[in-house]
């Protein structure tokens, strides 16, 4: 493909934009409804990201569309609630300032008009209210849309130099809030991707008064988030985090020590509710206000581990795990419940039912879990039709619809309503699609494989284990082979499901096959699967890529002299160990902030503990890498075979990365150029771990189909 070619293939994948949320609205004889939602999509010429709202107007009985508007271009918003009545909404902006600093407003709205707008920064009370990062950001109205609840950076010190004019002279009085000669101190942040997230703390705004009131009764040592109402407004649920003896990067991180608090505002004390030696997120009351449910997992090991779903009887305070972390579960059976952010609205109007969505195997699922019998159902369009291999995703539930996001690797991202007149009985649910039938992209298809890993890798504790793959075809020639990309996941505890992917529909547009494999470790397989890769970094995960690759090459659907591998993160590790263990397998490879060097990573990551639970080592704060660790991080680091790998590198870099640090990436091309191995290296200043920003993602995507196909088209072999 001609480089035109190819930069016309990504503009064709990158049009295709996610719904981010939605809610409906019924009117008062319930004939109609409706739907509103927000939707993300990359704007290639603007080289940003867009928001936009939709909206339709449904008939409930027919599922007719009797209208649709949008899309409606949103900018600067943070946050949009309307207040539990629905005659208010909330909104959060943010601006840049002729100074280009960041200005945050809080505007309030009735059904007609705007009525009020605060400037936050003139009122001197914190810094910057927190975005929705899926971590600390909350923003809530207090039943009776009094107040307001929300999440906030303290306010900082004001400080000054020894030098500045108002300190010169001596015996100068100084106000408490100045710090002097303290400019330069360092001040820890909540790592990757949460760097301006320093000390999160509770706000309520008074929405008559037009004034903040800061809760300081509780630890000074914790950062909050995730805050929600307790009933009567009586106090406030909130997820702290500790800050001592030092911050460890949360995003992704999920076994984080932290707590569940109430805090009994009138009373000025606070509760535990949660168990001593958990990790907790996203509390929420059922409609009635009577049972509150969060969830848990173990504090430390494994950075996303299977949860629990607990329900605390709000009159008793009486606890009961409702769905217990699953161990192991046949490809069939519910594996567990695994995510990294939760919907707001996800109770059923009876307060007994809640929907989740969550990872099942290799597919992304939509569960319904009734929490007094304790009974999960998977939801599927059609219970008789087995052959649905795509995924769900759940932007909420409100009154007796569920909001749903279906896709799959073939078909972009679609709405579908779920009218549910019997949550017992998931065969009556009424399926309404507000835009029309399915699209089918033709240019790929994809299946579902399953692996038995080899007799000689398999787990001496978890022998039963199994893994899976997907593999992606490429609309081409009956009589050609295609070439083949080796996609492999960072984490290494996540997963590739089967909703679309751009990345994936990119490489299959340009004529590659695709081959994404969830090896031993992949969440949605029970814990068992996530415990058995812990210290088997760099050989179980290599042994299981390497497996279905060879079960791929045995099927006669790919050139298996043009095999290619790609990945980031941990992906990224598996990539160079890869082209190290199997130097004569890989065409060229091209990877994505790679993990190089566990040890030089272990002291450089916002994560440490990641490099010693990932090898099977106890963490601790004060835990160094001495020298009997050393060796145990060296023999797992892809570094370890650097003087075995001859094929062609693209390295890709983000120079803003605190997870995965540029100098894990500069060390590798060091030791590459010394040998004589061919190596590009592409670095991103101003790009974090994600390498998100949209002309960074599109640079990285086309590069990497030019470095695959210069190896491809000069070295291919006959």
């Amino acid at each position: 493909m001609k480089v035109s070619e190819v930069i016309a293939a990504y503009r064709e994948v990158t049009i295709f934009p996610n719904p981010t949320s939605a809610s409906i609205s019924i009117n008062d004889n319930e004939k109609t409804i409706l739907l509103q939602s927000k939707w993300s999509q990359r704007d290639l010429d603007r080289k940003e990201k867009i928001s936009f709202l939709r909206s339709h107007i449904i008939n409930s009985a027919t599922g007719e569309v009797l209208g649709q508007f949008g899309p409606q271009e949103i900018k600067h918003e943070l946050w949009n609630k309307t207040s539990p009545s629905g005659k208010l909404r909330a909104v959060v902006r943010q601006y840049k300032d002729k100074n280009n600093e960041d200005k945050q407003y809080l505007e309030i709205f009735d059904s007609t008009k705007k009525l009020k707008t605060i400037d936050i920064h003139s009122l001197e009370k914190h810094g910057k209210i927190l975005e929705n990062n899926g971590q600390f950001g909350s923003f809530e109205w207090s039943p009776s849309e009094k107040y307001l609840l929300y999440i906030a950076e303290k306010k900082k010190a004001k400080i000054s130099s020894f030098l500045s004019s108002k300190y010169c002279k001596e015996g100068n009085c100084v106000d408490e809030e100045n710090k002097i000669g303290d400019e330069f101190e360092y001040s820890e942040t909540w790592g990757e991707q949460l760097t301006e997230c320093v000390q999160p703390i509770l706000c309520i705004f008074d929405v008559q008064r037009n004034e903040v009131n800061i809760l300081n009764n509780l630890p000074s040592d914790d950062s909050f988030g995730q805050a929600i109402w307790s009933p009567d407004e009586a106090g406030i649920i909130v997820c702290a985090w500790k800050n001592v003896p030092y911050k460890l990067g949360l995003k992704f991180c999920c076994q984080r020590r932290s707590m569940l608090y109430f805090l009994d505002i009138q009373k000025q004390s606070y509760e535990i509710l949660s168990e001593v030696g958990r990790a907790v997120r996203f509390p929420c009351f059922s409609p009635d206000m009577t049972k509150l449910i969060y969830f848990d997992m173990p504090e430390g090991g494994a950075h996303n581990q299977c949860a629990r779903l607990l329900k605390i009887d709000w009159k008793t305070k009486q606890k009961q795990v409702v769905v217990d972390q699953v161990s192991y579960a046949p490809e069939s059976e519910f594996p567990g419940i695994y995510m990294y952010d939760l919907a707001r609205n996800i109770w059923f109007d009876d307060s007994i039912h809640l929907a989740l969505a969550t990872s099942w195997r290799s597919t992304s699922a939509v569960i319904l879990i009734n929490t007094d019998t304790c009974e999960v159902k998977r939801i599927t369009l059609n219970a008789t039709n087995k052959k649905d291999l795509g995924s769900f995703g759940l932007l909420g539930v409100q009154k007796n619809f569920l909001l749903l996001v279906h896709s799959a690797l073939n078909q972009p991202f679609q709405l579908i309503i779920g009218k549910v007149s019997c949550p017992n009985n998931l065969e009556t649910i009424e399926w309404i699609y507000p835009d029309g039938p399915i699209q089918i992209l033709d240019w790929l298809t994809f299946s579902i494989i399953q692996h038995k890993p080899s007799c000689d890798s398999k787990h001496s504790k978890y022998e039963s284990l199994d893994y899976e793959s997907i593999l992606c075809m490429p609309k081409v020639d009956s009589n050609i082979l295609p070439p083949l990309i080796v996609f492999t996941h960072g984490g290494p505890n996540s997963v590739f499901d089967t909703s679309f992917n751009m990345i994936t529909s990119f490489f299959c547009k340009c004529g590659y096959a695709v081959l994404m494999v969830n090896y031993r470790g992949s969440i949605g397989f029970g814990q068992d699967s996530i415990l058995s890769l812990t210290g088997n970094i760099g050989v179980q995960d290599v042994q299981d890529v390497k497996g279905a690759l060879l079960e791929i090459s045995n099927k006669n659907l790919i050139d298996d002299k043009s095999i290619f591998k790609f990945g980031g993160s941990h992906g990224g590790f598996l990539t160079i160990h890869m082209i190290g263990q199997y130097p004569d397998t890989f065409r060229a490879a091209a990877t994505r902030n790679p993990v190089v060097n566990l040890t030089s990573l272990v002291s450089t990551s916002d994560i440490p503990d990641w490099v010693f639970a990932q090898c099977g080592l106890a963490f601790n704060y004060s835990s160094v890498a001495d020298d009997q660790i050393l060796p145990h991080l060296w023999l797992r680091s892809p570094l370890a075979y650097i003087n075995q790998i001859k094929t062609p590198v693209l390295l890709l870099i983000g120079l803003d990365d605190k997870r995965v640090p540029p100098s894990q990436g500069n060390e590798l091309y060091k030791a590459l150029k010394a040998r004589g191995v061919n190596v590009k290296y592409l670095t991103y200043p101003g790009n974090n771990h994600s390498l998100s920003e949209v002309e960074t993602e599109t640079d990285c995507m086309i590069n990497t189909i030019k470095w695959f196909n210069t190896h491809l088209l000069c070295n291919s072999r006959q």
